[in-house]
């Protein structure tokens, strides 16, 4: 037997919220050349070295049979990522939505801000890039994450309702029955400041090959990316938190530690010190967001494990009832 939440299918309206964006700016980018083909050098310049000089050209044509292949393509893959992702509930469709926006968002800026250098050029050979160009299209990308976001959040039901804090604090499984429930948690502000850092890293590779620096940058990003969800599991072992995109660390409260567990709001601030893994005086947290979290005492000593994570009251119910039935107990 297996105690989950209500059971989750990827809604059509959130397939197409992730496809949008690619298609749109696509278009906006095909919209945004033809309007400027007049004024429009027979090259374009679309690379740029160290001084920021021009060093590779393309035809118009070929630039945007580029830029919508990169588009059109990217986009598909993002919205198989998040039909795949859904099959699990939990909000991690909403986020993969949100940076596949930023991810047109930010692509679609340094498209046209291409063209807006090139137009009105004699020739492309002598153009440079000026560095503000990819400070605006990092807020631009920022700007489509977010909007992405609340777009999902507020038309998209991509994840169950949480179940009740309330919510009965045992499960009547049977005896002999094996049980487990599994939800995957994120965090979208970790994850955004992800998409910012690898963007700004693969940003470099626009005007030269990637200095030390971008590499540093990028490997943070990925970092940042791989921590910011994890995998929170409940069976027989006691509960075990794992970050999705990293075998380790895991962090776990064996069966036998368990003294109770209950499903309820925590405040970030007020009792961890802010978001992220936190260690506390009395108790330590994987803690993404304020809301509802799982919540376990340990026996002994009595610190307080928590994780943020949706239906934490299925969760608790569990992980009381198999401690209750462990052969310890008996």
């Amino acid at each position: 037997m297996t105690a989950t939440g209500p059971p989750y299918r990827v809604p059509r309206r959130l397939v197409a919220l992730v496809a949008l964006p690619f298609v749109v700016t696509t278009a906006v980018v095909a919209a945004v050349q033809a309007g400027m083909r007049d004024r429009l050098p027979a090259e374009l310049a679309v690379h740029f070295g160290p001084g920021g000089a021009a060093d590779r050209f393309e035809t118009p044509g070929r630039f945007l049979v580029t830029m919508a292949a990169m588009l059109l393509l990217g986009g598909a893959a993002w919205t198989v990522m998040a039909a795949r992702s859904g099959r699990g509930g939990g909000s991690g469709t909403g986020v993969v939505a949100a940076v596949g926006w930023g991810l047109a968002a930010f692509l679609g800026a340094i498209a046209v801000l291409v063209l807006h250098l090139n137009a009105g050029a004699a020739r492309a050979d002598g153009l440079s890039l000026p560095l503000w160009h990819l400070g605006v299209a990092f807020a631009v990308g920022l700007a489509g994450g977010l909007l992405g976001y609340a777009l999902v959040r507020k038309t998209v039901p991509d994840w169950p309702p949480s179940q009740d804090v309330t919510a009965p604090e045992r499960l009547d499984l049977p005896r002999q029955g094996r049980a487990g429930w599994a939800r995957r948690t994120q965090s979208v502000p970790m994850l955004l400041g992800g998409f910012v850092m690898t963007a700004g890293a693969l940003a470099p590779l626009v005007v030269s090959t990637m200095p030390w620096w971008a590499a540093i940058v990028l490997l943070g990003g990925l970092l940042l990316v791989l921590m910011a969800q994890a995998d929170v599991v409940v069976d027989r072992r006691g509960l075990t938190v794992r970050l999705s995109g990293l075998p380790w660390p895991r962090l776990s409260v064996p069966l036998h530690r368990v003294a109770t567990a209950r499903a309820r709001p925590v405040d970030p601030l007020g009792e961890f010190g802010g978001w992220g893994y936190r260690v506390m005086p009395k108790r330590s947290g994987l803690i993404y967001r304020s809301g509802e979290a799982l919540v376990v005492r340990r026996t002994g000593d009595g610190r307080e494990f928590a994780v943020t994570v949706d239906d934490a009251g299925t969760a608790a119910a569990l992980l009381n009832t198999l401690a209750e039935r462990r052969p310890e107990t008996r």
